[in-house]
C-alpha cells in the first residue's frame, strides 16, 4: 500500500511503499494522485520512501508502475529514493543515467537528508 508523505513543498509528491504492492494501489490511489499534481504543475519531485515492511510487488503493480513511468518519464524532474533495499537500489542506478533528471537514493536512516535534498533540488521545466 502506499502512504501519502505530508508536510513536503507543493511540487513534492511525498509516498511510502509497505506491504505488497497491488495493481489497486496504484490505479485508485498513487496514478489519480500524480495525475491531479501534474495537472496543477509539471515537472514534479517525487520523495519515495521504501519501508522496512515493504514485501514487493505484484506483476500488474510492476506493470502499472513501468507504464505510468514511461508515459511520464519527463514530467519528474528529481526523484528521491529511499531504501535499504539492495535489489531496489541497484534498479535505481540502472536507470539512473538514461532518465532525463535528477535521482539520488538515500538509505532509510537518511530520510531527513533525502528530504532536505529534494525540497531544494531546482525543479526544471518540462521537455
Amino acid at each position: 500500500m502506499f502512504k501519502i508523505i505530508e508536510g513536503l513543498p507543493e511540487d513534492v509528491l511525498g509516498i511510502e511503499a509497505s506491504g505488497k504492492l497491488t495493481h489497486d494501489d496504484y490505479v485508485n490511489k498513487l496514478i489519480p494522485l500524480c495525475d491531479e499534481m501534474l495537472e496543477k504543475q509539471s515537472p514534479l519531485k517525487m520523495f519515495y520512501v521504501i519501508g522496512v515492511d515493504f514485501d514487493g510487488f505484484e506483476l500488474a503493480a510492476m506493470w502499472d508502475d513501468a507504464a505510468y513511468g514511461i508515459k511520464h518519464w519527463r514530467d519528474i524532474s528529481h526523484i528521491a529514493f529511499v531504501t535499504d533495499e539492495g535489489w531496489m537500489c541497484a534498479v535505481a542506478a540502472m536507470f539512473a543515467p538514461l532518465f532525463p533528471g535528477a535521482i539520488r537514493v538515500f538509505g532509510l536512516s537518511e530520510q531527513e537528508q533525502a528530504k532536505d535534498w529534494i525540497s531544494k533540488a531546482e525543479r526544471k521545466e518540462a521537455a
